[in-house]
């Protein structure tokens, strides 16, 4: 007898206590249905105290299309987000015939520059297929893979940094430009733009508008538009977006997938991309710029708060549902 009364006590224990989790649980999810827009807003603006510099954001909920917009309109240094753009441009190449993806292209050492990636790290000239290079700019941020790919736009310097802002343009992106090749100092121009932006500007706007385009298959075409999406979706760098995204709390079944191009300078971090989720599928493209904090750390002040904002937003969109 007393063996069944012990039973029935932990049956009975174990309802409270999953009805608790419950109750629990959906709180979590009031708590955050509570932030206005406005407040969130507000919230993000708030976030550029933390590294004493300004921040620009554009998220758009692509079910429903409500949009959140901090200084979206503004114009930032892109750093490597810029290599977005690139990474269209190359497609552009491809799909008119003028250039084969799969051919190869000789990088010689004298060419090779530091910062990101790794191909400054092999030896004498490299052979690698113009693809894997375009890949290798989007996934690793690879600087020689970068200038690699640019390169192939044309003969003269000029002449390769317009093919790719005229292909922006095509876009309707008046106010995102590649300004030179990278730490390609020979190159510089002491344009007020050059000297103020670096490798190139963008508005978060702007890079929203074009991961739209890219979402909606209208970039070139489905074909293309889905073979950049399926690049960025291997993105190695996970300190902005990815980083505070809630992988393990969203319902059952269901997960998290980001693609999505990172970039940063000195005084300036940034993340662009899409998050895709069963509930909606979002757009983020978040900017900082005239940070303090210039550590090469992961406790970057403005690099986590990239990270925090997209969090938030993730937060007002899915859960709020």
């Amino acid at each position: 007898m007393n063996n069944i009364y012990i039973l029935f006590s932990l049956i009975f224990v174990f309802f409270i206590s999953c009805s608790t989790s419950k109750e629990i649980s959906l709180n979590k999810v009031e708590q955050k249905k509570s932030l206005s827009k406005n407040e969130l807003e507000h919230k993000i603006r708030t976030l550029a105290d933390e590294y004493s510099g300004i921040i620009g954001v554009y998220a758009k909920n692509l079910k429903t299309n409500e949009t959140i917009e901090v200084n979206s309109d503004s114009l930032f240094p892109t750093a490597s987000v810029i290599k977005l753009p690139i990474l269209v441009s190359f497609f552009h190449k491809v799909f008119d015939g003028q250039l084969d993806p799969y051919s190869e292209i000789i990088i010689k050492s004298k060419d090779k520059v530091g910062g990101a990636g790794v191909l400054q790290f092999f030896h004498d000239e490299t052979k690698i297929k113009a693809i894997d290079a375009a890949v290798l700019m989007i996934i690793l941020s690879d600087n020689t893979a970068t200038n690699a790919i640019i390169d192939l736009f044309g003969n003269e310097h000029d002449e390769k940094l317009k093919f790719v802002n005229s292909t922006t343009e095509s876009y309707g992106l008046t106010n995102t430009k590649l300004l030179n090749k990278v730490f390609s100092y020979a190159t510089k121009k002491k344009t007020p733009e050059a000297l103020r932006f670096g490798l190139g500007y963008s508005s978060p706007k702007e890079m929203g508008k074009l991961l739209e385009l890219i979402y909606n298959y209208k970039v070139i075409d489905s074909f293309y538009s889905d073979w950049i999406i399926r690049i960025m979706k291997n993105q190695q760098d996970d300190s902005m977006i990815r980083k505070f995204l809630p992988y393990y709390e969203v319902g059952k079944n269901e997960e998290i997938e980001v693609a999505n191009k990172t970039g940063a300078v000195d005084n300036s971090r940034i993340d662009v991309g899409i998050i895709f989720t069963k509930k909606c599928d979002i757009i983020l493209a978040i900017f900082t710029d005239l940070s303090k904090d210039t550590r090469w750390t992961q406790d970057n002040k403005a690099e986590n708060a990239v990270a925090k904002a997209a969090r938030i937003i993730f937060d007002y969109f899915y859960f709020d549902e």
